[in-house]
């Protein structure tokens, strides 16, 4: 295939797509029906690898994937990313049934590929990140006109998605527990994305939504999301963006931290959100033991 015919080949695809811009529900059709056909492991429940993807994207549904020019508007940056990570995928799906060379396709759409040749939990995470990251680092100009706690909560997305991608890979200290725990089909992930601690309801968000963001209302909930986030990941911010830029071949990943703290969408560190006293002091015996041992 030379490059006129990809070129040809990527126009077609976007055709087919383009229903899909300002329609949130047809984007939810559009991914049922791929893991309908792809996302299946012998009896892996209705969508397979995709049930955690289809949880989090009805929030978005909810949330920030209305047309931008509706009332209320939804964000820019969130369609695009959203479409941008769909086209990825549909591309990977359109080389596997026309059997296109690996070589012509973007990274995140040869692990598509891969995942749809051989569905497991690893591949599914290589293709599902890969292909979010690319999003982040493509559609960075639109996150700046986000507001700080926007730009807060996008981080927080990326990191706890890699983070549940290093229990399947293995970086977690029971791998048996961590691949229970990370299994984008199983109830831990699908009970992750149901929180309503952890994602807000409305774009954009709400007074209080922004104080739950900001660390400022200290909630029985929120206290469990501060201790997976400022506990278990936080610490390892730095060692799991390097190691996550491998596993997802980004390696313009590790530019989204700095001094051990998020930093995207413009290499600017974010304002640190507050933690309850509960937190503070596990993370001050986390790092205690953490010298000890």
């Amino acid at each position: 295939m030379n490059a006129g015919d990809l070129k040809e080949f990527e126009e077609s695809l976007w055709v087919s797509l383009k229903p899909l811009k300002n329609d949130p529900d047809a984007r939810i059709r559009s991914r049922c029906a791929f893991y309908k056909k792809y996302g299946q492991e012998g009896d892996s429940g209705s969508f397979g690898y995709g049930d955690s993807e289809i949880a989090f994207l009805t929030w978005e549904k909810r949330a920030v994937l209305r047309p931008v020019d509706g009332e209320p508007p939804g964000s820019p940056w969130w369609n695009d990313v959203n479409l941008w990570f769909i086209y990825l995928s549909e591309l990977g799906a359109k080389a596997y049934e026309t059997g296109m060379p690996v070589s012509e396709l973007p990274v995140p759409s040869r692990f598509w590929l891969r995942f749809i040749q051989q569905p497991n939990a690893v591949n599914w995470y290589k293709a599902h990140n890969s292909s979010i990251i690319d999003g982040y680092l493509k559609f960075s100009d639109l996150a700046e006109k986000e507001t700080v706690p926007e730009k807060i909560f996008i981080n927080m997305v990326l990191y706890r998605l890699l983070f549940a991608q290093s229990l399947v890979e293995g970086d977690f200290p029971l791998p048996k527990l961590g691949k229970i725990m990370g299994d984008p089909r199983g109830r831990s992930v699908q009970f992750v994305t149901s929180l309503d601690a952890y994602y807000p309801a409305h774009y954009p968000m709400t007074g209080e939504e922004i104080r739950e963001v900001l660390g400022k209302s200290h909630r029985l909930s929120e206290v469990g999301v501060e201790f997976l986030d400022d506990v278990l990941v936080e610490p390892e911010l730095t060692q799991l963006y390097q190691e996550a830029s491998t596993w997802n071949n980004q390696p313009a990943l590790v530019n989204l931290i700095v001094n051990h703290k998020p930093a995207y969408p413009n290499g600017e560190r974010l304002p640190d959100t507050q933690k309850a006293w509960i937190i503070v002091l596990i993370m001050w015996l986390r790092k205690l033991f953490s010298k000890i041992f």
